[in-house]
């Protein structure tokens, strides 16, 4: 019931139909002066921008039932844009291997390989130091999985169709040498993410080792009849080039899959205790959102926000559920995508929402399905606004005012694409 009073005061606070973010007329006016990365939101406004024929990013000013104002960005895709797409966006360093990336050079780098980039949205979590720019949760770009496993985060993914998708996805991962299965645990994590006793699974592009405070053993595959990353649904076959004895670090090649053992598994226990250099293993993987494989894009979140059109959030209600922080979401209805940006921590320009709060905003834009991804100083919104149209350079200006001041790099984002 706490729920539902908070979203009659908040709706009142926000003032927009359900309606709104289906039938958005272009081009509206600014109802008053407000600055896209400035240092004060005050009353009620809005000023809308149409970025290209069915995308538009608004910026909303609105004062919160209690403690100031909100600053509140919102990029709308119409899902009927068939020269519009969103795909996601991979953080990586010089050497390919997962690192935190400002959205601007992520944004930048798509541009170089001629892909024209409307809009970027900040996406997943990541790992805490020294694994910065791994995603937490499941990551695919281009319908290769970057990241996998570990504990059942919900995800937004995108089919091969178009059609997006938020809940919590089926992962399986296995490795079989002759008549031996073996689950996978976890793929591109560090070791010690998963509780749990079975295999873990690694590319360089995780890092050029894997480390433990404990020795763990490992194998390595070679001769990979596919190239990696892997696909979301793919068989690999390859051969055992290396069992390694226990050590704290093991280096994984390129071209490899290295598998490991969680680092306290007994002698007696090890799954490698009986394999030979020059065996083949198989390793299977298989992701599917509604018992689909065919996903060509998936970033995870935490929490689901909004479920067939209602608020939905589950678990205890934590300090970062209940605090205002500044906060990202995605979401969708059935006529467009919309990514939403509120600003926080800065108090004469908007003071953050708690996650409850996030989810009415959420149902009051008109999402059916919505999910909460990274905030905080990770917060942001770059668009390609109409005037700093710039041929062969990044156009995009970030258009909220992250927390930290500089931008936060990510380890992945949603992009709003162009196909000519």
């Amino acid at each position: 019931m706490r729920g539902i009073a908070i979203a009659g005061v908040f709706l009142l606070a926000f003032a927009i139909p359900a309606g709104h973010a289906q039938n958005q007329p272009k081009n509206l006016p600014p109802e008053s002066a407000t600055s896209r990365n400035g240092t004060s939101c005050s009353g009620n406004t809005k000023e809308e921008t149409q970025i290209a024929d069915g995308l538009s990013w608004t910026h909303y000013c609105r004062e919160a039932p209690i403690g100031g104002p909100w600053s509140i960005h919102v990029l709308q895709l119409a899902r009927h844009r068939r020269d519009l797409l969103v795909h996601s966006a991979m953080g990586a360093d010089a050497t390919g291997q997962f690192a935190r990336v400002p959205l601007t050079e992520l944004a930048g780098r798509e541009t170089l390989n001629g892909v024209d980039v409307l809009a970027i949205v900040n996406g997943d979590f990541d790992m805490e130091q020294p694994y910065f720019g791994v995603p937490v949760g499941l990551a695919i770009t281009g319908g290769k999985i970057q990241t996998a496993g570990g504990d059942s985060r919900p995800v937004m993914s995108t089919f091969v169709s178009g059609r997006p998708s938020i809940g919590v996805p089926d992962i399986h991962m296995q490795a079989s040498v002759g008549k031996n299965h073996w689950p996978i645990a976890t793929f591109n994590k560090p070791l010690g993410y998963a509780k749990s006793r079975d295999l873990r699974m690694y590319s360089r592009a995780f890092r050029k080792s894997v480390t433990a405070a404990q020795p763990f053993a490992a194998i390595v595959i070679t001769k990979l009849d596919r190239p990696l990353p892997p696909d979301a649904q793919t068989r690999i076959i390859g051969t055992i080039s290396e069992i390694r004895e226990p050590a704290t670090e093991q280096i994984i090649p390129e071209n490899s899959l290295l598998l490991a053992e969680p680092s306290d598994t007994k002698d007696s226990q090890s799954k490698f205790r009986k394999l030979a250099v020059g065996m083949k293993v198989t390793v299977r993987m298989l992701v599917r959102m509604e018992k689909q494989a065919d996903i060509i894009d998936a970033i995870a979140g935490l929490p689901i926000l909004v479920t067939s059109g209602h608020t939905a959030i589950h678990g205890e209600l934590t300090d970062y559920i209940k605090l205002r922080h500044p906060r990202t979401a995605v979401c969708y209805n059935e006529q467009n995508y919309m990514f939403v940006v509120v600003d926080g921590r800065q108090p004469k320009l908007s003071i953050g929402m708690t996650l409850e709060e996030l989810a009415d905003l959420m149902v009051s834009l008109g999402c059916t399905e919505a999910m909460n991804t990274d905030g905080g100083g990770s917060t942001e919104m770059a668009v390609d606004l109409p005037q700093n149209n710039s041929p062969g350079t990044s156009k995009l200006e970030i258009v909220n005012s992250p927390s930290d001041g500089p931008e936060r790099g990510r380890p992945n984002a949603w992009m709003i694409i162009r196909r000519h």
